[in-house]
């Protein structure tokens, strides 16, 4: 046998136990939760609240259905906000999340 394929059969072999492990202690639900809630959230981002902490990922849906913010302006201006701050944006989302600030009553442009 090569190294190569020695080093993989070492690697699979304790990715299986590793795997064991975690299936037989019911750790691998845990990890399988967690996996699919943050999948799930991200997929759809809407069900998010924009309380929550993750509440970044329904930013950019926001930005291009400005329906999703929320109806009170100033609940709007905090998402719009916390956008600003964590939502990671291109250039052309932060120009039109500009935009969506300035039009929003009571809304004070941020300092970028």
């Amino acid at each position: 046998m090569t190294r190569k394929r020695t080093v993989w059969a070492v690697v699979l072999a304790v990715a299986g136990l590793v795997g064991g492990v975690l299936w037989l202690s019911g750790a691998a639900h845990f990890v399988l939760f967690l996996f699919t809630v943050g999948i799930y959230d991200r997929t759809f981002p809407e069900r998010i609240s924009w309380e929550a902490k993750n509440a970044w990922l329904k930013c950019p849906g926001a930005i291009a259905d400005a329906r999703q913010w929320p109806a009170a302006p100033r609940d709007a201006c905090e998402a719009m906000y916390l956008c600003v701050n964590e939502g990671a944006l291109s250039e052309r989302d932060m120009q039109v999340l500009s935009d969506q600030i300035r039009k929003t009553p009571g809304c004070q442009a941020p300092q970028l």
